[in-house]
């Protein structure tokens, strides 16, 4: 991070986007969008429907994700929620996300913190 103080980017999410929305993080190429300390994605999910394969927890990594439209379904450790935008929930470590559907028009802001590409197990 030190190579980029004093230096700033301006761009638009969706030229930069590496896979599911992610266009801050430490796999990014370009250098003044690389970080290992945190990854942002703007996730646009369409029509998603739960699936065995979704279930899954990060051992290292805390993430906030925040609707900013339409609506998402999830379960957290168990227990399900319905959220829209506005909503937010924080997953931590260990804590195991699964069974997730969303709107057509389904729109998230993900923070992830560290940048820690590997930190994604699946569980089920």
């Amino acid at each position: 991070m030190a190579q980029n103080f004093g230096k700033s980017f301006v761009g638009r999410v969706d030229d930069h986007i590496q896979g599911k929305g992610w266009f801050f993080g430490a796999f990014m190429p370009e250098p003044l969008l690389r970080s290992d300390d945190v990854e942002v994605a703007w996730n646009k999910l369409p029509s998603q429907s739960p699936s065995p394969e979704q279930a899954h927890m990060h051992k290292v990594a805390i993430e906030i994700n925040i609707v900013i439209q339409g609506w998402i379904k999830l379960t957290i450790d168990g227990q399900g929620h319905e959220l829209h935008r506005g909503d937010f929930y924080i997953i931590w470590p260990g804590s195991v996300v699964a069974d997730i559907s969303t709107s057509e028009d389904a729109e998230l802001i993900c923070i992830k913190a560290p940048s820690l590409p590997g930190d994604k197990f699946p569980v089920g």
